[in-house]
């Protein structure tokens, strides 16, 4: 009964998605990115590599001034081996990480570099890089102040860090380590929060825009992501209710949340097991996500074939 119950909203959800499909508007022309970016100053949080690559290159092709910033501290195969195998007990392996953590860091801020080249000769008038580690959330405001004083405002900020958190946790080999679950919680959540409070005063100034990386996991859990689906519904919750704010309070602030499905970046392992048809292209996401930062419609979704048929499957059952 609960499965027949289930059917009806899930065909009204696809119908829906059919109709927006038809009706959407069309992207931006040439001319309203460029007058929209043209010396305009973006924030745009984990450059490096994957989306927010192929975004820093699609925003200087249109003459905006970028800080390019990428994360130090862990990556994806460094966390699962903290989760699975690692005590945070244990000074040998402590160093061990530490090592490891600044051999990538120093990985991800030379691949930086070549970001900031190329951004620079696609047109940008002005590309600074910094490295942070988004596990400082009160140190947030160095992001802006940067901004601020190197370039001279903020117009537009793209949060798109991440930590990723992999691991059963029930008959798991080990269990997740709970300082590793808060390191989760900041990087995903509490940065995010205090970034974007500590740039409103500017964006409120330039009548600026946020865009919030989110993900597919804030809408549909999946076995084995329960703390990265756990840190996506937090993110949800936080900026869908300061969405409501910003407009209760007529502000001059937009903020788009982009929910964002699998999306081969290149940089790290799937997180779903998808066709290949269903798996979205790292440039087109960009490309998405630059139309939201001109449009600035409260929400982005990509690829629609994965999050459509995602939130009908989570409907049925």
């Amino acid at each position: 009964m609960e499965k027949k119950g289930a059917i009806l909203p899930a065909l009204v959800l696809l119908l829906s998605a059919a109709v927006y499909m038809h009706i959407r508007p069309a992207a931006p022309s040439d001319s309203q990115y460029s007058s929209s970016l043209r010396n305009k100053v973006v924030l745009l949080c984990h450059a490096s590599s994957g989306v927010g690559e192929q975004l820093a290159y699609k925003v200087a092709a249109h003459g905006a001034k970028l800080l390019l910033v990428t994360r130090t501290g862990r990556s994806e195969t460094l966390s699962n081996k903290l989760t699975l195998s690692q005590s945070y007990t244990d000074s040998d392996k402590a160093n061990e990480s530490a090592q490891a953590q600044l051999q990538i860091s120093a990985q991800t801020f030379t691949l930086l570099k070549g970001v900031r080249e190329e951004a620079l000769r696609l047109g940008s008038p002005q590309v600074e890089i910094m490295s942070f580690d988004f596990g400082e959330v009160t140190s947030g405001h160095v992001l802006i102040d940067r901004a601020v004083e190197r370039l001279g405002g903020l117009d537009y900020l793209v949060l798109n860090q991440e930590e990723l958190a992999r691991g059963y946790l029930v008959k798991g080999v080990r269990p997740i380590d709970h300082k590793f679950v808060e390191r989760t919680f900041d990087v995903n959540v509490l940065s995010s929060i205090e970034i974007a409070l500590k740039a409103m005063p500017h964006l409120e100034k330039s009548k600026g825009h946020i865009f919030v990386a989110s993900s597919a996991l804030g809408e549909v859990p999946k076995a084995g992501l329960s703390v990265l689906s756990a840190t996506k519904h937090a993110l949800n919750g936080f900026f869908y209710s300061l969405q409501k704010e910003l407009k209760q309070k007529k502000s001059a602030v937009s903020l788009t949340i982009g929910a964002l499905g699998e999306v081969d970046a290149g940089d790290r392992m799937p997180l779903f097991t998808l066709p290949e048809w269903m798996v979205g292209d790292k440039e087109e996401c960009a490309a998405g996500i630059l139309d939201s930062m001109v449009s600035r419609p409260k929400t982005f979704t990509y690829p629609i074939v994965h999050l459509g048929l995602a939130r009908i499957l989570r409907l049925i059952g």
